[in-house]
């Protein structure tokens, strides 16, 4: 008997549920097509009522099927050739997708183009500090597994790059020979010639550069040797004193400006 009455209770609740799935989810009901002629006899098949031109409401006829006007025989002859209205118009759209495609991509390659050539540019400016008629450009010294970046005077008046006592005992710089240097006045002092395994100011690298090392005195200074000919008469730049910046100008950059 309780398991009656339990039934009994849930039939209200399973017809409610019926009911509102019955409205939450009708039944799907066919589409109708709506054939008209305008006036200069062009036949229009629409699934709309309201797509029908007002002028036109008088003379529609509906369909169940888009092909329901025609005799059963061009039915499948007029089906085949909307079937290739739809794929060649199908086939269009994929040929526009992937020109647009294709133009995207371009102007993505453009657009990496200029900005690398953008980077280029700003790789081949060195910042340096402009203090008067002084020029200091920072530069790396790199010899037996050790490198340093410093500060060195341009000087186009001296024709090897020196560095001073200090700068060498760090980078552990072998002397080669022993000798005298004439320092700017005229002045002659002792020095030694070594050699590093490389140099690079901004873009530029140069390898086993030769260095006069000598021993500074006088005030201090915030730079530690002496960029010299050896290294600036195989480079070609110009100074921007404005944004204290040197430009170098590399071979490939030469050939295009001649």
């Amino acid at each position: 008997m309780g398991s009656k009455t339990g039934d009994c209770k849930l039939f209200p609740v399973i017809l409610v549920i019926l009911l509102c799935g019955a409205f939450l989810f009708p039944q799907r009901v066919c589409s109708e097509f709506y054939k008209y002629v305008d006036k200069d006899g062009k036949i229009f098949f629409v699934d709309d009522l309201t797509k029908v031109p007002p002028e036109y409401q008088d003379q529609i006829h509906v369909y169940k099927d888009k092909y329901d006007y025609l005799p059963e025989d061009q039915r499948f002859t007029a089906r085949e050739n909307d079937r290739e209205i739809e794929l060649e118009l199908e086939l269009e759209r994929q040929r526009q997708l992937e020109q647009d495609l294709q133009q995207a991509k371009e102007r993505e390659e453009a657009e990496k183009y200029r900005q690398a050539q953008k980077d280029r540019g700003k790789k081949l400016e060195t910042k340096v500090v402009i203090e008067g008629n002084r020029i200091l450009v920072p530069v790396t010294l790199g010899n037996n597994g050790n490198e340093l970046e410093t500060l060195m005077l341009l000087d186009t008046g001296a024709s090897e790059m020196v560095v001073y006592r200090d700068i060498a005992d760090q980078l552990n710089i072998i002397t080669l020979k022993k000798g005298l240097a004439q320092v700017a006045g005229g002045q002659t002092i002792q020095s030694e010639m070594g050699q590093l395994n490389y140099m690079k100011v901004g873009p530029i690298k140069m390898l086993e550069p030769r260095v006069i090392i000598i021993n500074r005195d006088g005030p201090p200074v915030n730079y530690r040797g002496l960029l010299g000919m050896n290294f600036l008469r195989n480079v070609q730049y110009s100074i921007d004193f404005q944004n204290q910046v040197i430009k170098w100008i590399l071979p490939q950059q030469q050939d295009q400006q001649n």
